[in-house]
């Protein structure tokens, strides 16, 4: 298993708008790299929100094996 950096993000109330995106009261885990340093400082800087920086684990990636989804025949 992989570890990626999130950010897990809660809105104190669901609806509040930051950095592009609604954020609802549950907590919504976002790559971290998905914004940049300056919205993350928003982010953070907002007492309306509850930002984390969390790892978590991501399952590696296998290839699918070969004739197993891949074009039909004909």
């Amino acid at each position: 298993m992989a570890k990626v950096q999130v950010l897990r993000i809660t809105a104190k109330r669901a609806g509040r708008r930051r950095a592009g995106i609604d954020h609802p009261a549950a907590p919504v885990d976002h790559l971290a790299d998905a914004f940049t340093a300056e919205q993350i400082a928003q982010l953070k800087a907002d007492d309306q929100l509850v930002v984390q920086e969390v790892e978590v684990d991501v399952p590696d990636e296998k290839p699918a094996p070969a004739g197993k989804g891949g074009k039909a025949a004909g």
